[in-house]
């Protein structure tokens, strides 16, 4: 009969052998080798992190730059800081001269009287009698500027031949009287002119109690004629004033 001792002493050998330690080298060795390990793998994992952090930075960068397409596949180019895009300037556009600006004086007219083909209120080559003249190289001789005097005008010249300024003057000289071009008298109610428009959208020129029309034949200005409004005029826009 197998003695029981035997057997106890076969399970505590077995026991023994199981848990006893390895040698402290061994020991040693294992735990060096888990280091390396770990920090193999601490040492990829950053890799990655970096690689992926490396990604994302340069997509955002060429997100930023790449042109965005627009509708119908068109690209749109990138955008450029304000402070450095150009400036861009409208073209300025000159709308044309209203009545306020023509009778407030800052533009220059012509004086045109309607039926006859185009002929403007000008001063004569040889005189200063103020005609309605349909000739060429008359544009220097008829221009005007409409200056406002209260509720008047001064008719002045917009070219004049000498230094001083020249205005439409009523002459009562032989009736009906004549319009002359002559120096500009800041006291003389006879270059001062009532200007209404009428009707048709064409303007009366008064003086006094009595129109200034033109005289059929010679077409003479005049501001005596004792009939009704026969004359009214039209302001052809030629440019800014001067001062």
């Amino acid at each position: 009969m197998p003695d029981p001792h035997d057997d106890l002493r076969a399970i505590v050998d077995e026991v023994r052998r199981v848990t006893t330690l390895p040698p402290a080298g061994a020991l040693r060795g294992r735990s060096d080798r888990r280091r390396r390990r770990r920090a193999a793998v601490t040492g990829v994992g950053l890799a990655v992190l970096v690689a992926a952090v490396g990604a994302t930075v340069l997509r955002a960068r060429v997100d930023d730059t790449t042109p965005t397409a627009g509708p119908a596949g068109v690209t749109s180019p990138p955008a450029v800081p304000s402070s450095l895009a150009p400036t861009q300037t409208s073209p300025s556009q000159t709308s044309p001269a209203g009545p306020q600006d023509i009778l407030g004086g800052r533009r220059q007219v012509r004086i045109v009287v309607p039926g006859l083909a185009g002929a403007a209120l000008a001063s004569g080559p040889d005189d200063d009698r103020v005609r309605a003249t349909a000739g060429p190289g008359v544009d220097d001789r008829a221009l005007w500027v409409l200056r406002p005097a209260g509720k008047a005008f001064r008719i002045v010249a917009a070219n004049p031949a000498g230094a001083g300024q020249v205005c439409m003057t009523v002459v009562h000289d032989a009736a009906p009287g004549s319009v002359r071009a002559r120096a500009c008298d800041p006291t003389a109610a006879t270059q001062l002119f009532i200007i209404d428009r009428v009707a048709d959208g064409s303007y009366s020129i008064l003086q006094g109690r009595r129109y200034v029309q033109v005289v059929d034949g010679t077409f003479a200005l005049v501001p005596d004629l004792p009939e009704a409004l026969t004359t009214t005029y039209e302001f052809e826009d030629r440019g800014p004033s001067g001062p």
